[in-house]
């Protein structure tokens, strides 16, 4: 996979974003991450279908991100979504 593909669209890394995690984030962690930065306000079920990923990995890893700082939650229970936070 071309890593230009996963950058963020507002050039900062993910190395840079989250650095203060042991070891950064593993490959499969990005893919979800990039994918959040990517589609601004996906939700966790539709995370899991468009990565082919079980929700409950979905879950840990965005429970993983709201933990450090990554991303944050908007809107309702049933219709909200994740959001990148501005580092």
């Amino acid at each position: 996979m071309n890593n230009d593909l996963r950058q963020p669209k507002n050039d900062v890394s993910t190395k840079q974003l989250n650095g203060g995690l042991n070891g950064g984030l593993n490959d499969r962690q990005n893919i979800v991450f990039d994918e959040i930065v990517k589609s601004g306000g996906i939700n966790a079920s539709e995370l899991s279908q468009k990565l082919n990923i079980p929700f409950s990995t979905i879950d840990k890893y965005i429970r993983l991100f709201l933990k450090n700082g990554l991303v944050e939650r908007r809107g309702s229970k049933k219709t909200g979504g994740y959001w990148m936070l501005k580092k």
